[in-house]
């Protein structure tokens, strides 16, 4: 009788140990399978992308800040309060891939960037096409070309350099070049 007791208790222990076993198999790790992601999951067997935070995340939204540049460009990018600009993500493109939405005497115009995963910061490489006053009432079209940088200082502040030239488009000829501190507070 006792044998008999001490089988039941142990087939019973064995049982419950296998539905605990065979239960928890069954449960699947959601996370974010994209390698591109801060928070890549390896061991997630069920993909969830909502999870997923890119590092370009950190720099989207709406800043007020500053935008000066010392030298040639002076007349053109002279913004040194209260200046708004917007980083947003490219509609269509990859996910380190933004748009930096400045405005230029009234002009909107956009710069296209990536964010570095490895460096944590924005780069921004563009061509706008772009009219300059190159006589009094003369307007000629010409193209901004903008080479620059910007890192997070931290969640609400972002710095950086934008090495910004204008060049004619008919003759190729330079019109100004300059280096501008851009400097802005997440809103």
């Amino acid at each position: 009788m006792k044998i008999s007791n001490l089988f039941k208790n142990v087939l019973a222990i064995g049982i419950i140990f296998s539905l605990m076993v065979s239960f928890s198999s069954c449960s699947k790790t959601k996370g974010c399978t994209d390698p591109k992601s801060e928070n890549y999951n390896a061991d997630a067997d069920e993909s969830d992308p909502t999870l997923c935070v890119y590092p370009r995340d950190k720099f989207i939204g709406n800043y007020v800040g500053s935008l000066v540049c010392p030298g040639a460009l002076k007349g053109l990018f002279n913004f040194e309060t209260g200046y708004a600009f917007s980083i947003t993500e490219r509609a269509g493109g990859e996910v380190e891939q933004v748009n930096l939405g400045i405005s230029v005497q009234g002009v909107p115009l956009t710069v296209s960037g990536t964010v570095d995963k490895a460096t944590n910061e924005l780069k921004l490489v563009t061509d706008i096409p772009y009219q300059v006053e190159v006589a009094p009432g003369v307007m000629a079209p010409a193209v901004v070309k903008v080479n620059g940088t910007a890192k997070m200082k931290d969640d609400k502040n972002i710095e950086g350099t934008m090495l910004l030239s204008v060049v004619l488009t008919a003759n190729n000829a330079t019109v100004g070049a300059d280096a501008c501190p851009i400097k802005g507070v997440k809103q």
